[in-house]
């Protein structure tokens, strides 16, 4: 079974590059990273609730959630409880877990597993706990052009002041955790550097981990996993080959005085990670960012479908010519 080596974990914040990166190696010949499983955010908070791992019902239990979350579900391999319970190294979450991503590797034909969970950024102490040889690749993009691209997305938050305010306390999280691992186990990629300079940024990535370089890893879109992955709405932008298209979108897509308000509220975390900010920054007054954070604050899951509902009519009738983007003052409360 695949297993070898340190295990590798992709960190960042959420559309940040971190699809692409994880397609990226696991175009690898040796690599593989399947989707991501968030189990260290929905499972890895209730082990109490398993009681003794030894015991094989015990076990079976925790094997059982993992293969059912939604996210691992849809892995394209058949492997059930018990065959997990049989491969782990250990009764632990940490055995079950391992066993689960090298059921993965193994049905690739690939020899290392690595993971790609945007959350997993908050827990980077956790793992490097369970798996002391780990190592992690933060992939950190211009905060601006995240929040725009959460905005844009299915996911949440819905507005892009708060999808600045999430980049930041990603970003931040991830440096903090990296600050207590050892010389080898950390690595931070540019989103930009990634687009703009593939072949030399993705050398540096098998340079870090261990592994030889591939051209092939500079095509990750012709790879069955991508073509697979792009068939989502959420990650069409899987299909289209490596560009730099998406950087610096900020600065035609927001009008200057977003900008400002952005640069006001994550300007000094931007230019820690080397992104230049405006000085003509001005924040958000503050009734107004309590606004902005709150909409996106989910109090009663029902309102959830609505507001998507809501969007779309409105993008609906801005297809029918009822309204613009120049009827909006500002882009801070959404994209769409």
């Amino acid at each position: 079974m695949a297993g070898e080596s340190k295990p590798f974990f992709i960190v960042s914040a959420p559309r940040s590059g971190s699809t692409l990166l994880r397609l990226i190696l696991d175009a690898h010949p040796r690599l593989a990273v399947p989707p991501p499983g968030w189990l260290f955010d929905m499972v890895y908070p209730y082990l109490f609730s398993y009681g003794d791992l030894k015991q094989r019902a015990n076990l079976l239990a925790l094997a059982e959630d993992m293969l059912r979350a939604p996210t691992v579900s849809r892995w394209p391999i058949k492997v059930s409880p018990d065959a997990l319970a049989d491969a782990a190294r250990e009764p632990s979450f940490s055995g079950i877990y391992e066993a689960l991503h090298v059921a993965y590797a193994s049905a690739g034909g690939k020899q290392r597993w690595g993971e790609k969970t945007p959350r997993n950024s908050f827990w980077m102490d956790e793992i490097r706990a369970l798996y002391p040889g780990a190592q992690f690749i933060h992939i950190v993009r211009d905060g601006r052009d995240q929040a725009i691209d959460i905005s844009d997305s299915l996911l949440w938050p819905y507005s892009v002041y708060s999808g600045a305010n999430l980049w930041q306390r990603y970003v931040s999280a991830v440096r903090e955790s990296a600050a207590r691992l050892p010389a080898g186990a950390f690595l931070e990629v540019r989103y930009e550097d990634l687009c703009a300079a593939p072949e030399k940024t993705i050398r540096a990535l098998c340079g870090f981990l261990g592994e030889a370089f591939d051209p092939v890893m500079l095509s990750p879109h012709e790879t069955r996993s991508a073509r697979a992955w792009s068939e989502h709405p959420l990650h069409a932008k899987t299909a289209q080959p490596i560009s730099t298209k998406f950087c610096e979108m900020y600065k035609t897509r927001l009008p200057g005085s977003d900008v400002a308000v952005l640069d006001a509220l994550i300007g000094d975390t931007l230019k820690r990670f080397g992104y230049a900010v405006s000085s003509a920054a001005s924040p958000a007054p503050a009734r107004l960012a309590s606004q902005l954070l709150e909409s996106d604050t989910v109090t009663n899951p029902e309102n959830l479908p609505y507001r998507r509902w809501h969007e779309e009519r409105r993008k609906a009738r801005k297809a029918a010519g009822v309204w613009s983007d120049a009827d909006r003052k500002s882009l801070l409360w959404g994209m769409n």
